[in-house]
Order: structure tokens, then C-alpha cells, then sequence
């Protein structure tokens, strides 16, 4: 090979290498994806269900705690589902079961635990109509699929 091949190699690898960091830092941030999300919340809200159902109230408030971190994460990224705000799809439908679980939990309330969790599951389905996914549609766990993870405290 000639002794130009070698100087032409040498100046497009020391020119990418030059520009690789640019070009770094003119990538797009990822962006949440609602969906992505969405799964994160559906494994919270099955662990909720375990842990509240059998009076582990410690771990129902972790639980609550990152459905409503997963709901802020999406709030902040301005998500828009069906046309809508994803804030406004939540505020209006998922967002007050919230307070009830909350309560019950710091009342150690199985009853209204429950009343609350059924409250949340029944938003949860509205929201999904409302941004066109109705087809996801949530439940009350039957089973656990975590056969590593206690739930009774």
C-alpha cells in the first residue's frame, strides 16, 4: 500500500477522532418511553398489591412511593398520550387513588387498602381507554411471579 493510502487513513482517523466528541455531545438525550414506564408501574403496582394484601406495610409504602416517583418521571418529561398531557391524563384519573392507599397504609388499614388498591386498578383501565390503549387492561394479582420475594412481613 502507498504511503498516501496510509496518510489519508491517518488524517480521517485523527478527523473522526477530533469530531467524535462533538458529535457526542450533539446526540439527542434518550427520552422515556410512556410504555417503558408504564411497565416499571405495572411490576409496582402488582408488588403493591402483595404487600398491602398481607400487612406488609413498610413495603406498600416503598411500593406507593415509586408509582408516584414512576407518575413525576413522567410529568417532567412532558409526555403527550391520545393528544393529551400525560399530567393530565394522571391528575384526572390515577392520581387521587393515590391518596387513599397512602391513608390506608398509614392506618395499617387492610379493608381500605384494598377499597383503594380496586379504586386505583379501576383508574389505571380509564386512563388506558382514554390514551387508546384499553386493550391493557390491569387486574388485582392472583399470582406471584417473584418466587424470590417474600411478601408477608
Amino acid at each position: 500500500m502507498s504511503f498516501r493510502f496510509y496518510a489519508l487513513s491517518l488524517v480521517g482517523v485523527l478527523t473522526f477522532s477530533a469530531l467524535a466528541p462533538a458529535l457526542a455531545d450533539s446526540a439527542p438525550a434518550p427520552v422515556l418511553a410512556v410504555a417503558d414506564v408504564m411497565g416499571q408501574t405495572q411490576l409496582r403496582h402488582f408488588k403493591l398489591w402483595f404487600a398491602g394484601a398481607l400487612g406488609n406495610w413498610p413495603l406498600a409504602r416503598y411500593e406507593l412511593e415509586q408509582i408516584k416517583r414512576n407518575f413525576e418521571e413522567m410529568r417532567g418529561v412532558g409526555s403527550v398520550v391520545a393528544g393529551k398531557g400525560f399530567a393530565q391524563l394522571l391528575d384526572k384519573d390515577s392520581v387521587p387513588p393515590l391518596g387513599d392507599i397512602e391513608k390506608a397504609i398509614t392506618d395499617k388499614n387492610r379493608t381500605r387498602f384494598i377499597a383503594g388498591f380496586e379504586k386505583l386498578t379501576a383508574a389505571c383501565n380509564a386512563c388506558h381507554v382514554e390514551a387508546k390503549v384499553g386493550f391493557i387492561k390491569m387486574q388485582t394479582p392472583t399470582a406471584s411471579p417473584f418466587s424470590n420475594q417474600s411478601f408477608p412481613p
